[in-house]
């Protein structure tokens, strides 16, 4: 459909006048400038749109039904600046039997960032945050090694990903285990090593540029992420149903989607203290239509701003599926689409994953999220991939393609599946490998930059926890080792230590634990997920 650019907006005007909760948002009203536009190319435009929303529903509905352990998918879609598909299908949470709705907080993992960048860049736009400030700008008290180059090290290159650093006991702790306090985070901070993969101005996908960013913007300007992602964006926008702290108080009711894999419910949950400036977000379908409108159309501040955040900052060359990452800016990738650019903000979690992606010259953006990390991990792709499919190349191609890859997925799931169930016949199959009483191994072991393992005795097995981490062990392959799904998904062999008689330590995450009170060394956690 070819229209101008006014004409797009006069379109989306219209329609979006037509939803009043959105009608008064002062995000909305920046649309903008009037143009002159026919009956007949809105009724085109509109026929259309439904088109593509009865094609995109029976798309959705073939999948859930051809993949019934995914519990559930929140869609948004906006075409030309209107909403043209905004729902939820499925369950939040199937053992309390509460249905997905548009409403329904997912979380979206790390496609927070593409919120905090953009709420920086306006703020930078404004002056009131400065994108050069380095570290030691932000936080002149503080002790950094100079190892890092403090002085050199940008909010910009924090925020791209070109800064260098590693902090891996850090990001494990915002992200997983909770572990942590001020004091806790401030030692952290004078701790940070350099990035033995990634020398500064070089790009290197992870947690820790945004928890540092976070924690020096508000020793800076005493304003917390959330509050500042609150105030520049959700109100404006009237996200209501986005949320990025209040878990702990929310209670069940309305539910945010709980977590799966594989039809299994799974324990670990989001709390205040995982909620984080790298993956600290949960927000609704109706919401991320609110969100994708702003990336295109509009004028002000804020449009501004998600565009100046959309702009590559790092240069890199690597795909993600079928998407092509050539660029970084505040948290959005950039790269070829056809003849066209994408931008596009994933996530992933146990139990959690989310696609978010703008196509502006087809005037097109997608936002799905599932609370699903199996099948669900690629059903969410292959959603946006119809829409900018049937929109740029009509119904019959999109539909031909999406059979092909739901049967490849299809094909691909069932051999996922057997292979876990012959992985867990092998471990349930395995002697137990401890060479004492298990009473002999309980107690704290204790590492300075991941935390603490606590180890219970259970019978045969061990009970471990870190913070909100817990899980029981599995026999392992050699003496003295057990295997733990601390976080459901992600195995990890843990060996003890054993000096006479006693355990002395625990060598887990390539690093080594010892009984609390005694030194403690460093930590390597699970890498983050983009």
């Amino acid at each position: 459909m070819a229209r101008n650019e006014s004409a797009r907006i006069i379109w989306a005007g219209a329609i979006w006048s037509g939803v009043a909760a959105l009608t008064c948002s002062p995000a909305i009203a920046q649309i903008g400038d009037t143009a002159t536009i026919t009956a007949a190319e809105i009724q085109e435009a509109v026929a259309q749109d439904r088109a593509f929303a009865v094609d995109f529903d029976r798309f959705l509905d073939a999948a859930m039904m051809r993949f019934p352990s995914m519990p559930a998918i929140s869609v948004a879609v906006v075409h030309d600046g209107a909403p043209v598909f905004v729902k939820a299908k499925g369950r939040a949470d199937i053992e309390a039997g509460v249905a997905a709705t548009a409403d329904t907080p997912f979380y979206i993992a790390s496609s927070t960032k593409s919120f905090v960048g953009t709420a920086i860049a306006l703020l930078d736009a404004r002056r009131t945050i400065d994108l050069d400030w380095t570290m030691r700008d932000m936080a002149p008290d503080i002790a950094f090694p100079s190892a890092i180059h403090a002085d050199q090290i940008t909010l910009r290159d924090l925020l791209s990903h070109r800064h260098g650093l590693s902090g891996d006991g850090m990001a494990f702790r915002m992200a997983y285990s909770g572990e942590y306090d001020d004091a806790t985070l401030l030692r952290l901070l004078t701790e940070l090593k350099p990035d033995p993969e990634a020398a500064h101005g070089t790009f290197h996908y992870g947690n820790i540029g945004y928890n540092v960013a976070a924690l020096l913007i508000e020793r800076r300007t005493g304003r917390r992420w959330q509050d500042i992602v609150g105030q520049e964006l959700l109100r404006p926008l009237a996200m209501t149903e986005t949320l990025t702290e209040g878990l702990d108080r929310r209670g069940a009711h309305p539910a945010v989607a709980a977590p799966y894999g594989a039809g299994k419910r799974l324990y670990l949950v989001k709390a205040d203290t995982t909620m984080h400036a790298a993956g600290g977000m949960y927000a609704s379908a109706n919401d991320m239509a609110r969100w994708l409108t702003v990336q295109l159309v509009g004028k002000g501040d804020l449009t501004r701003a998600a565009a100046a955040a959309r702009d590559p900052v790092a240069t890199l060359d690597t795909d993600f599926g079928p998407f092509r990452r050539t660029g970084y800016g505040l948290g959005w990738y950039s790269g070829a689409y056809e003849d066209a650019v994408l931008y596009h903000a994933f996530g992933s979690f146990t139990g959690a994953r989310a696609h978010v992606s703008v196509l502006p010259a087809a005037g097109l953006g997608v936002a799905v999220a599932t609370n699903d990390d199996g099948v669900g991990f690629r059903l969410v792709d292959l959603a946006a991939l119809y829409t900018y499919d049937w929109y740029r190349h009509g119904a019959a191609r999109a539909d031909a393609k999406a059979a092909k890859q739901i049967e490849a997925l299809a094909g691909q799931w069932a051999k996922q599946v057997d292979k876990v169930a012959a992985q867990r016949a092998e471990r349930a199959a395995r002697v137990p490998q401890l060479t004492m009483a298990p009473a002999v191994y309980a107690g704290r072991y204790c590492n300075a930059e991941y935390g603490t393992i606590a180890v219970t005795a259970q019978g045969w097995q061990l009970a471990l926890a870190m913070g909100r981490l817990h899980a029981t062990t599995e026999p392992g392959t050699a003496p003295d080792t057990v295997r733990a799904e601390l976080i459901p998904g992600q195995g990890e062999e843990l060996h003890f230590i054993a000096e006479r008689g006693a355990v002395a330590a625990i060598e887990a995450f390539d690093s080594r634990f010892v009984r609390c009170g005694d030194s403690a060394q460093s930590a390597t956690p699970p890498p983050a997920t983009p």
